[in-house]
């Protein structure tokens, strides 16, 4: 009885040999014959890529997560403009945005109702509600509108039918070129000039635009929303090969201290990405020190996790550089995938002060559009 003991430690002995064994046996297999740099391997590890296992299953995850939003999307959507008949800040645009990112990277969408959405939300006759469109006023409401122009430039992508469009252009110009659809196919090109020249021309005096519609009634300063108005724009106009005439007034608009929202962070990468000197480095790691336990990020830095500002987050995080953000992106997916609802949609508090941080019918809606932009270009 006295040498159970003994048998047991030896026991033990082997076990603990044999698991030491298999341990450096994996680490030779994943960091090669001779690395045993600890600090070289936490530097690999932390931001490396899943296994091959995990990385289909977050590849499933994307897929399948969309494929549950689109539907929501489209019918919610084409809801909105039979009902209110009007374009709106959030819906239209967003489900524009959200639909047409879907249709490029190969999901199913009804091509023709989504030809057709384009087509009536970029007539400035749509940006008002059904009584006022009889006598509208093109510019006043171009003015009045800025938030909604720049989505719909980011938003709808110069497309095939589009740079056919631009040939119509060319040929309408010729004598022989009478036909009616070549007058239709003027229109893409043409609202894309008048969108342009609206943003160039209502530039206000300091540099910076005016935020449209609820925006300034957002639970954040209205200086910071003037400063996300004023950076997505910007992004708009380059995006049409153009910019302002007071850039560098609208950029010296855009400091702030002491940003309370996940937007002004997401915007200003966006816009470091597309300007040498802006540290798109620095914000981009303000930003991923932002993101919560949870893998997602709130309205405010402050607020819970939501799908409205973490799908701003997975896009501008993608864009930067996806490969670099990769973890940060990952556990962004998972909290998205594991919090939609089952229409597809997700519950998201609303950004207005008076909402008192429950969820409306917009904020669920520009959420879930703003969840599947990040997620499609999370795939990209």
């Amino acid at each position: 009885m006295r040498r159970r003991p003994a048998n047991l430690v030896s026991l033990t002995a082997m076990l603990l040999v044999s698991l030491i064994s298999t341990i450096q046996f994996i680490a030779a297999a994943e960091y090669g014959p001779g690395d045993t740099n600890s600090e070289a391997k936490n530097s690999r590890t932390k931001n490396a890529a899943p296994t091959s296992k995990a990385a289909s299953t977050e590849a499933r995850t994307v897929k399948e997560t969309v494929e549950r939003a689109l539907p929501y999307l489209e019918r919610a959507g084409a809801t909105w403009i039979e009902k209110r008949q009007c374009v709106s800040c959030h819906q239209v645009p967003f489900m524009l945005w959200s639909l047409s990112a879907a249709e490029m990277r190969g999901y199913p969408i009804n091509q023709s109702s989504l030809r057709k959405w384009t087509a009536w939300s970029t007539e400035v006759q749509n940006f008002v509600k059904p009584a006022q469109k009889p006598n509208v006023k093109v510019a006043p409401t171009l003015a009045a509108n800025i938030d909604t122009l720049n989505a719909l430039l980011l938003g709808i992508p110069y497309s095939p039918q589009i740079v056919a469009d631009r040939t119509s252009v060319l040929a309408a110009k010729n004598k022989d070129s009478t036909k009616p659809d070549t007058v239709e196919k003027r229109k893409p090109a043409a609202w894309r000039q008048q969108f342009v020249e609206a943003l160039v021309k209502n530039q206000q005096a300091q540099g910076g635009w005016k935020p449209c519609g609820q925006l300034p009634a957002q639970k954040r300063s209205l200086e910071e929303t003037t400063q996300v108005t004023t950076a997505w724009t910007l992004l708009a106009l380059y995006s049409q090969q153009t910019t302002a005439d007071r850039e560098q007034q609208a950029l010296a608009a855009l400091q702030n201290t002491n940003p309370l929202s996940t937007e002004w962070w997401v915007v200003h990468l966006l816009l470091a990405k597309q300007r040498r000197d802006m540290n798109a480095s620095a914000l981009c790691d303000a930003l991923i020190k932002k993101q919560q336990p949870d893998g997602g990020w709130g309205w405010l830095t402050s607020d819970p996790s939501d799908a409205l500002a973490t799908g701003m987050a997975i896009y501008a995080l993608s864009r930067h550089d996806a490969d670099q953000n990769k973890v940060a992106i990952s556990k962004a997916v998972t909290f998205l995938a594991t919090s939609q609802a089952s229409d597809g949609s997700w519950q998201v508090p609303g950004t207005k002060k008076t909402t008192r941080n429950k969820p409306t019918p917009t904020s669920n809606y520009w959420g879930t559009a703003w969840a599947v932009i990040g997620l499609l270009e999370s795939e990209s």
